[in-house]
């Protein structure tokens, strides 16, 4: 438990100053049903974990999610006109029976695998342009996250 809260400020502490000071900055949390959730970090979102579950605290709400629930959470920045960028080929990730597979990857990109208390477990370097599948199966079972193009998501391994 001590060890994610470690690992989310250590993100925080990632984040530029000036997107902290921008009102348009959410926090966006992703569900595997596809269902999504957004806080403005105006309103002082704060992220904890309690047993299995993330627990979102703002100004003006709180909600709890399974841990098992979520797809990812991330940080977005929001155009003020309600019209946000359109991205072309984004990179996809999933995990299929112990195996990574990143869509749609662009040439040059990398993929880094961390453990829940910060390590680099594992890192894919794109030589070319497409879809890449990476055993996991030397890694332990337990929580990891997975970083490709600025977007972070979480895998369970079973």
């Amino acid at each position: 438990m001590m060890k994610r809260l470690q690992l989310l400020l250590l993100m925080l502490l990632a984040l530029p100053i000036g997107m902290l000071a921008d009102s348009q900055n959410t926090l966006v949390v992703k569900l595997k049903n596809g269902a999504e959730t957004t806080f403005f970090l105006k309103d002082k979102p704060n992220v904890t974990f309690e047993g299995t579950n993330l627990k979102v605290v703002s100004q003006k709400e709180t909600v709890t999610f399974a841990l098992s629930d979520v797809l990812r959470f991330t940080y977005v920045k929001k155009d003020p006109s309600g019209i946000d960028e359109t991205v072309v080929d984004p990179t996809e990730v999933s995990f299929e029976g112990g195996v990574l597979v990143i869509s749609q990857l662009k040439q040059g990109a990398s993929v880094d695998i961390y453990s829940l208390d910060g390590k680099l477990v594992r890192q894919l370097k794109a030589y070319r342009s497409g879809t890449y599948r990476l055993s996991l199966s030397e890694l332990p079972t337990g929580l990891y996250l997975v970083k490709a193009d600025n977007i972070t998501y979480k895998i369970m391994k079973q």
